[in-house]
């Protein structure tokens, strides 16, 4: 259980702090966390979101960061979902053994 929720606290850290980059046109371009900040706190503005007075260098670098966002919340979210799967697991394990009781065998089918 305990190595689940490192793991999603690892994934989520990693989610929050890693900052892809996307090149264009020879220039390496920072696309912000995979987490932005707008998930977590409503109200805070999205970076690489474009509007209709958005610049073609700002569209340019929208559309090659999107791909390597994507991608990258796709990997935070299955290690994410892999350590709550760990978590449960593990939860669902030590609960099965603690119902049985000290010095109680937990009957099994044969």
């Amino acid at each position: 259980m305990t190595i689940g929720l490192l793991v999603l606290l690892a994934a989520f850290a990693v989610g929050t702090e890693h900052r892809p980059a996307a090149s264009v046109a020879g220039q390496v371009l920072d696309c912000g966390p995979s987490i932005p900040a707008s998930w977590l706190l409503p109200g805070t503005p999205d970076r690489g979101e474009t509007g209709p007075g958005a610049t073609v260098d700002e569209r340019r670098a929208a559309d090659a960061c999107g791909p390597v966002v994507a991608e990258s919340r796709t990997w935070v979210a299955t290690l994410m979902g892999l350590g709550c799967l760990v978590a449960l697991v593990g939860g669902s394990a030590m609960a099965g053994t603690s119902q049985a009781g000290p010095g109680r065998v937990a009957a099994t089918r044969s």
